[in-house]
């Protein structure tokens, strides 16, 4: 009797222990998974037919509640892997970056690359491919001659979207609340640099009307941007492509029918090449 436990305080026992919760089971439960595979599905519901849809038509080609639909999606939105505008969801920015990691989808500068190359030609311009990366736009390709003179930029380089031609298209064309949280981010690389609100939500405004942005030393002194967007068939903005110049801006009406026609020619290849598997 004098090893009994005293009354109330008896050993814990073994099955409470065996049950104890801890990280791997907690990551293998079927709740979890659950919630993983119905988000799944609702990402799933996309395609070249649905590249835009409402709540509704989302949650009934999951096969999901409106309800459980209507919470998941929110999650998505904030994570960025979907985009709500005026109602209607579309494939989010994160999830064409994720995208762009995958061997099938072999790095947008490649297929860039050739059109580029026939813009280098005819402008004999410094010619840039720009993605969206977070609030920055990021350099993915750069194409230079001898007679485009030296670029501004190396590969890898990121701009501010509201300093730079490639950013303004991405505030144009890019996820609603870009522009909103890019207000709050109008640090001055020049003088010439916008930093006022109004003054960039009426630029991005002239982008979307011209189909086209430039920039006049907002990025760096002597330097002259121009960029057009690279669309998706589902109308995202994949990219900007554009060329930059020194001493004076490009002519418009040389210059920018010259990238239309490369941009169209990319998102016809990112829409229809068949990648190696």
């Amino acid at each position: 009797m004098a090893n009994a436990a005293p009354r109330g305080r008896g050993p814990r026992p073994p099955a409470a222990t065996a049950t104890a919760p801890d990280q791997d089971s907690e990551v293998a439960s079927p709740s979890t998974a659950s919630v993983t595979s119905r988000a799944l599905a609702l990402l799933g519901t996309f395609d070249s037919q649905h590249s835009v849809q409402t709540l509704s038509a989302m949650a009934r080609r999951a096969g999901l509640p409106v309800a459980t639909a209507h919470r998941l999606a929110g999650e998505l939105v904030a994570w960025g892997g979907l985009e709500k505008r005026r109602g209607e969801y579309r494939v989010g920015q994160r999830i064409w970056r994720l995208g762009l990691l995958a061997p099938a989808q072999q790095n947008i500068a490649e297929v860039a690359a050739p059109f580029m190359q026939d813009v280098l030609f005819v402008t004999q311009n410094v010619v840039n491919l720009f993605i969206l990366d977070g609030h920055e736009v990021l350099l993915v390709e750069r194409m230079s001659g001898t007679g485009a003179g030296s670029p501004f930029r190396r590969v890898g380089a990121r701009l501010p979207l509201h300093a730079s031609a490639a950013g303004k298209i991405m505030l144009a064309y890019g996820p609603e609340d870009l522009l909103a949280s890019a207000v709050g981010e109008l640090e001055p690389l020049t003088p010439r640099t916008i930093t006022n609100a109004r003054v960039l939500a009426a630029e991005i405004e002239r982008v979307r009307s011209n189909g086209y942005a430039t920039t006049d030393e907002e990025a760096g002194p002597d330097n002259y941007g121009l960029a057009v967007p690279v669309f998706l068939p589902n109308n995202q903005v994949a990219a900007a492509l554009g060329i930059v110049t020194k001493s004076r801006p490009a002519s418009l009406g040389a210059v920018v029918p010259v990238l239309k026609i490369a941009a169209r020619g990319i998102a016809r290849r990112l829409g229809t090449e068949q990648w190696p598997q």
